[in-house]
């Protein structure tokens, strides 16, 4: 039986977009906030870029996050 040929994929890019977000439940709720809050449809990665929190005197109260989400880009193919 020959070996099956992968399919060839559609040649793509990785792109990033800059999104923030925030929660009072802690750090991994405020990066899903601003995942969800950017534009990005699917998104295939995060890169957390920076964190911080607000004291309220005696403990955290609200978390945020700034990061880069990653998603594909399809090409166009040049016209012929």
């Amino acid at each position: 039986m020959p070996a099956r040929r992968p399919r060839p994929t559609p040649a793509s890019v990785i792109r990033l977009t800059e999104a923030t977000g925030a929660s009072s439940r802690g750090w991994e709720a405020a990066v899903a906030a601003a995942v969800k809050g950017s534009d990005v449809k699917d998104p295939v990665g995060v890169e957390v870029s920076r964190m911080w929190a607000e004291w309220d005197g005696r403990r955290l109260s609200r978390y945020h996050a700034t990061v880069k989400v990653a998603y594909r880009q399809s090409l166009k193919s040049p016209p012929r």
